[in-house]
């Protein structure tokens, strides 16, 4: 914990006025509820970015593409390892 957070800590925990205590409560719902919002808004600016013709079409022929099985008996037979 940091020297400041303790002594804030430390400082609320003696007060004994409890009309602040609610001020600085309600003040830090503020400040979390704001850069709540502020964070909100930045995702939203995010834009996806479109997907280009090329990247479209390349990936259409991906998955175009038939892979042809190879059976396992093939493979052995064709890295001799069925001796």
């Amino acid at each position: 914990m940091s020297p400041l957070a303790k002594e804030i800590i430390d400082k609320l925990n003696k007060e004994e006025d409890i009309l602040l205590l609610a001020e600085v409560l309600d003040f830090y719902e503020y400040i979390k509820q704001k850069k709540y919002k502020d964070l909100q808004k930045k995702w939203l600016q995010i834009e996806e970015e479109e997907p280009t013709e090329d990247e479209i079409k390349l990936y259409q022929e991906y998955k175009d593409i038939k892979e042809e099985e190879i059976p396992l008996e093939n493979i052995i037979r064709e890295l001799n390892l069925n001796e």
